[in-house]
């Protein structure tokens, strides 16, 4: 079973394990929802009449709200790079569905994989296999054919890629050359009004040298080896003795600096391509949609619809010391990890900590580490969820604010 949505620091694997921990009571309270995993499991564990689930965060909150009320059981949408940036913001099924390491921050795929990723969405979201035979791939899209024929279709899908995206050697190379001519040719009229006004003012290369204080530079810039164009404080040190030299710095410090910068735009365009071959040379898990998975996580939510027309869940967007505590009450805390990456907010852990101090009844919190007097009463190990792919191995420990008055918990050494 996965519990609630696709999120940073979710309790997705452990959720059961957590509420098996923590004793039976009238409400359970999700003082820091995130994704729902929690309060999913707490709903359909049947140890509590009652969950309550709140979340700071806006968008966290919005998702949650509509996945229980349904309303992402006929989303199908897919979500370009483009959309991505334009939408995360204020529409949660971009920002989790599509965000990298459920971040809501960046988007999940690489330039090099969109593609894919988009061809495979078409495919089995919505049962269109065009985009898949554009790249000269027979193939219904399924995870046990793509699986099946990976080594086949990725040799497809590359040569796909540099032909339609990356452009061929040939037209690369003719681009290259156009540009170099372009350039060239500006550069060289540029040269020319430098030798034109020299000529003109009846000078020598090396009376220009002498004006200017250098022993030689101007050689590079009347001279066909190394040609560049003079610095603003040279050129305009040269307008004093050459007065052909009409024009403006300003206005034609664009077409040298073109000139200039063509070696490093040359050995970019190189880089990037060497690297998206790279990239695509390395990709992997061609048959896996994470889009796809995390949407159902999304829709796995509308069975909690029938929990909150029975007034068996309420939801609430406050600060966490802000939400009402009723009475005979289990209260957790998925706080933001000290020592992990930041959150959506900064969380201040101090503060935090002396609320929970101050709680007349036990709070339990998941994290690796907290100060004395907060008792460690659990661990486990589990798989770090703070980005995909991520496969490290930390120590989870499930801490309460005084020690548990129930024999059945396992204590742990302090």
């Amino acid at each position: 079973m996965r519990w609630g949505m696709p999120y940073k620091g979710s309790k997705n694997a452990i959720a059961e394990k957590l509420i098996n921990a923590m004793p039976d009571a009238e409400y359970f309270v999700d003082l820091f929802g995130g994704g729902g995993a929690m309060s999913h499991c707490a709903s359909l564990s049947h140890k509590y009449k009652k969950v309550i689930y709140n979340e700071l965060e806006p968008l966290v909150y919005k998702g949650f709200t509509m996945a229980i009320h349904g309303e992402y059981s006929k989303e199908k949408r897919w979500i370009s790079r483009e959309d991505f940036h334009n939408l995360k913001a204020i529409d949660p099924y971009v920002a989790i569905c599509f965000s990298f390491g459920n971040k809501m921050k960046n988007y999940s795929y690489s330039k090099e994989i969109e593609p894919w990723k988009r061809a495979l969405h078409y495919a089995r979201v919505l049962g269109d296999n065009s985009q898949l035979r554009a790249f000269g791939i027979a193939s219904d899209g399924s995870r046990a054919d793509i699986k099946a024929h990976k080594e086949e279709y990725k040799k497809q899908y590359i040569a796909w890629y540099m032909k339609n995206i990356m452009k061929t050697d040939k037209v690369y190379q003719f681009e290259k050359a156009q540009l170099e001519k372009n350039i060239k040719e500006e550069s060289e009229k540029l040269r020319a009004y430098l030798i034109k006004a020299r000529d003109g003012a009846k000078l020598r290369s090396s009376d220009v040298d002498k004006h200017l204080g250098t022993n030689g530079m101007s050689g590079h810039y009347f001279g066909k080896s190394q040609w560049e164009f003079p610095t603003k404080e040279n050129y305009e040190k040269m307008q004093e003795i050459m007065p052909l030299l009409y024009k403006d710095y300003d206005d034609i410090i664009g077409l040298s600096s073109l000139w200039q910068s063509l070696q490093r735009l040359q050995s970019l365009q190189s880089l990037q391509r060497l690297e998206s071959l790279q990239r695509l040379e390395r990709l992997q898990s061609l048959e896996r949609l994470q889009s796809l998975e995390r949407l159902e996580r999304l829709q796995s939510l509308e069975r909690l619809e029938r929990l909150q027309s029975l007034e068996r869940l309420e939801t609430y967007n406050l600060s966490y010391e802000q939400v009402k505590i009723p009475k005979n009450s289990v209260v957790y805390c998925d706080i933001p990890y000290k020592e992990t990456d930041k959150y959506i907010s900064e969380f201040d852990h101090d503060a935090f900590y002396k609320w929970a101090l101050s709680q007349p009844f036990e709070v339990y919190i998941s994290e690796y580490d907290m100060p004395l007097p907060f008792y460690p009463v659990y661990e486990w190990d589990k798989r770090s969820t703070l980005g995909a792919g991520n496969k490290t191995k930390t120590v989870e420990k499930l801490f309460c604010n005084r020690k548990p008055k129930m024999e059945v918990y396992k204590q742990l050494e302090l």
